[in-house]
């Protein structure tokens, strides 16, 4: 069984997020969290000691799976990958 990671953008700079594992559900809804990178290595502290993955979502969109190790490692950078996927750049046109 794989996991969810739901991760919500609250408002400007805020982000909330919920995990999921099968009938179990923590959230972490109270003010958000400053970042995504906060809520990738939150989710990954509580996630760490009983998954090795994770499927992640944001605002709705599922961006596929990802090694909890890389939530904790790499929040930076995971977010950084997240938003590129959820809001690629426009695609360029040659003439």
């Amino acid at each position: 069984m794989l996991p969810r990671l739901d991760i919500r953008h609250i408002g400007q700079g805020f982000f909330s997020y919920c995990v999921r594992a099968g009938q179990a559900a923590t959230c972490q809804f109270e003010g958000g969290l400053d970042s995504l990178e906060g809520c990738l290595n939150d989710a990954g502290d509580s996630l760490g000691h009983y998954f090795s993955a994770v499927s992640v979502s944001l605002d709705g969109q599922e961006l596929g799976s990802y090694a909890v190790q890389r939530l904790l490692k790499n929040p930076e950078g995971l977010a950084a990958e997240l938003l590129d996927k959820a809001c690629p750049p426009p695609e360029r046109k040659f003439a």
